[in-house]
């Protein structure tokens, strides 16, 4: 059952101050757009009208999410912050005889919600700041950025290693034993880290070594975990829900090490390009991403797509698994942003790494007048002149604002690193960090 929020004072708030409960300028124009009740919709229609106890309310929880994402909080803190600040907490729709959400509610609301419906709230929030003449998308800029996914960067034998580590642990909750090898292979990881920083000259063969050794004990681990499988594959019926749960979990993690020991053996016999590699047992969905940055030339996670307007709003965005070809992406995005915003804007800038005649062409079917996208390599005179043209220098300025904003996203709005895993978490991690930036903009 979904609960009900209400702004009438209790009686203790009576004899307060009401400038304590003042907000901001900048509140004040955010709780503005998120009495939409269309917004809190389909979050509502995801509660029984009449089954169950009132939860919290949705428009509570939306309010709770945009201050943890605006002021990258943890979940702990925000649940601490809005319980000892008074205008938080009138912002919230909280008075002060209500209960503020913990941070395992917050968790478990946006596992129910998913990441379809904060999608769904930044489509709405964008369409109706459009048809209130809010914002008018007329010049657009594109980018891509890295979304790094939350794990340690890995390694042959520090893969291996996590799946014989996990894959014993996991066993252990489910009340079964098996050989532990997980002192063996931790020690012969600490051997590879140091016989990698040496100046020997067979540190390779000796790498190679090691990884075979680990990798026979992982073998070992996962045919023992195989048979644990089968064995309550039998039982299924009988399970209590928890068990359920903690046996679908290990399921996976068996899943995933098939696939990890699969890619160890072709790294083993030679093959330097596994297509689709997994760099981690707890993200198996995250893939190496090579951007040919100085500092970190190898990223891990996902990719994703923003379109921004002129005020800064994003308008559009979507995450992709693993590193897309930006000049293959740049079309069915535009079409797909076209398709949501029910407009064709004048003018678009984009990255170099977008470019291909193809994409210049095709962009200018669809109806934008003005195309910016700058050539790699060796220009011809026509080109040249092309790109000298002041339209073309004002949008390869404009373009370099979005580098801006995603700074500013990865710094204040927590969109850099989430602190989740999985596409679908990602995705909704990332979908409240970009609501909580396009509020923000439009104060």
């Amino acid at each position: 059952m979904r609960g009900k929020t209400s702004q009438q004072l209790s009686f203790a708030e009576g004899f307060l101050d009401p400038s304590l409960f003042e907000l901001n300028d900048e509140l004040i124009n955010v709780d503005e757009l998120l009495q939409n009740r269309s917004f809190l919709k389909p979050f509502e229609d995801k509660f029984h009208e009449t089954m169950g106890r009132p939860g919290t309310p949705v428009d509570t929880y939306l309010r709770m999410m945009y201050l943890k994402f605006r002021w990258g909080l943890s979940y702990e803190e925000v649940e601490c912050e809005v319980r000892e600040r008074l205008p938080w907490r009138y912002f919230c729709k909280l008075s002060l005889m209500d209960p503020v959400p913990d941070s395992t509610t917050l968790i478990k609301l946006n596992q129910k919600f998913g990441d379809e419906l904060i999608d769904e709230l930044n489509k709405k929030l964008v369409k109706h700041l459009i048809k209130t003449k809010k914002i008018a998308p007329r010049k657009i800029r594109i980018d891509s950025t890295t979304i790094e996914s939350h794990i340690i960067y890995p390694n042959d034998v520090g893969l291996v290693h996590s799946v014989v580590r996990t894959l014993t642990q996991t066993s252990k909750k489910l009340g079964e034993k098996i050989t532990n090898h997980t002192r063996a292979t931790k020690k012969r990881l600490a051997q590879i880290g140091a016989s990698l920083k040496s100046t020997s000259k067979n540190k390779k063969e000796q790498a190679q070594k090691t990884l075979r050794e680990v990798t026979k004990f992982a073998e070992e681990t996962l045919t023992q975990c195989k048979t644990i499988v089968k064995k309550w594959s039998k039982k299924a019926d009988k399970l209590t829900p928890k068990q359920k749960k903690q046996f679908k979990q290990f399921t996976d993690y068996v899943e995933n090490s098939e696939q990890i020991l699969e890619q160890t053996y072709q790294k083993l016999e030679g093959e330097t390009k596994i297509t689709d590699r997994i760099v981690s047992l707890y993200d198996p969905e995250a893939r190496p991403i090579r951007r040919g940055k100085l500092k970190q030339p190898n990223e891990f996670g996902r990719t994703a797509y923003l379109a921004q307007d002129e005020s800064g709003i994003i308008v559009h965005y979507e995450l992709q698994e693993g590193c897309p070809s930006d000049k293959t992406e740049a079309v069915p995005f535009v079409k797909r942003m076209k398709k949501q915003i029910k407009t064709v804007p004048k003018e678009a800038a984009l990255d170099k790494g977008f470019y291909t005649s193809d994409n210049i062409d095709a962009l200018k079917s669809l109806g934008i007048k003005h195309v910016g996208i700058p050539k790699i390599g060796r220009l011809t005179p026509q080109e040249r002149r092309h790109q000298k043209k002041q339209w073309f220098k004002r949008l390869r300025n404009f373009r370099c604002g979005i580098e801006a904003s995603i700074s500013m996203l990865k710094r204040q709005f927590s969109f850099g690193r989430p602190l989740v895993r999985g596409t679908a978490r990602v995705a909704s991690w990332i979908g409240y960090s970009i609501l909580s930036y396009n509020l923000w903009q439009m104060t």
